[in-house]
């Protein structure tokens, strides 16, 4: 039982976790604001939903899941979820023009 705790934090501190996490929450919130907030319609919000499935889902698939703590796994962490928050923010940016 004690090995579970202690691995909590290794796999939080290089981002196997937080990235698909917030690539998940970043897709789920554009979802809300653009349907809900921004009044998208619906025929248009399914066909371009499906390309930013795909990019959110390159993230995922594209960040590096090393089993070994390198020394700068926490700041490329920061740097990939910074992107994907920063890229949700330009496509509710595009749909408020």
């Amino acid at each position: 039982m004690t090995g579970f705790c202690t691995r909590i934090p290794s796999v939080l501190s290089n981002g196997r976790l937080l990235v698909p996490l917030t690539a998940g929450i970043c897709l789920i919130l554009l979802t809300v604001v653009l349907k809900n907030v921004l009044l998208v319609p619906a025929e248009q919000l399914s066909s371009t939903m499906i390309l930013y499935i795909i990019i959110y889902m390159g993230f995922i698939v594209s960040y590096p899941f090393a089993d070994k703590e390198t020394s700068g796994s926490s700041t490329r962490t920061v740097l990939w979820m910074g992107a994907c928050i920063l890229m949700t923010l330009g496509i509710i940016a595009v749909y408020a023009i």
